[in-house]
């Protein structure tokens, strides 16, 4: 079996603070207790708010708190061709969408919803997103893309458990964790 691997991947937009170091120190830590691999991983696809100098203190910044990891550095933005031809190969499989509402529109959404009980959430609080844009027709997909509207390819999570007969991941302090693919509780995210 190779060894396990772990990583920290923080975003150059602004300065490391206490949660960073905390996740880093972690990592480093469990990585070699367990006889794995750190992994630096820089998240600078954010071009409008990554900045050289944060990235440098990021550097300067684990090396002070004495955290070691594997070169090269993995940084997302030389890998973008990689993540195109992922998206590509998921739009194939129907497995992504486009996805036109800012992150405000989906937070008004969710507060509506949110009336009728509470609204599912992600383990750091987040609200899930409520899934309108997959009722979109193609055709209006396509009207909304061609007249420029920004938007983000999301995961159709229905399709993608549909597709696989069941999920298992390794949780650390619990061990093997399987599941049927299928959402674990409450309502669907896009279900009203």
């Amino acid at each position: 079996m190779s060894p396990p691997v772990f990583r920290f991947a923080p975003s150059p937009n602004g300065f490391l603070h206490l949660g960073h170091a905390y996740s880093a120190l972690l990592n480093f830590d469990r990585a070699r207790e367990a006889g794995g691999r750190l992994l630096l991983r820089i998240e600078d696809i954010d071009a409008t708010r990554c900045r050289p100098e944060f990235e440098a203190a990021i550097y300067e910044d684990l090396a002070w708190l004495g955290i070691a990891w594997e070169t090269p550095v993995r940084r997302q933005s030389e890998h973008l061709s990689d993540y195109r031809a992922a998206l590509e190969k998921l739009s194939a499989l129907g497995l992504v969408y486009p996805a036109f509402e800012s992150r405000a529109e989906i937070a008004r959404l969710v507060a509506a919803r949110e009336a009728d009980g509470p609204w599912p959430r992600d383990p750091d609080g987040a609200p899930l997103y409520p899934g309108d844009a997959k009722s979109l027709s193609a055709g209006e997909q396509a009207r909304l893309i061609a007249s420029g509207a920004p938007y983000a390819l999301r995961l159709d999570m229905a399709a993608a458990c549909r597709r696989v007969a069941s999920l298992a991941w390794n949780e650390l302090g619990e061990g093997r964790t399987a599941r049927g693919a299928s959402f674990p509780r409450g309502r669907r995210p896009g279900e009203t």
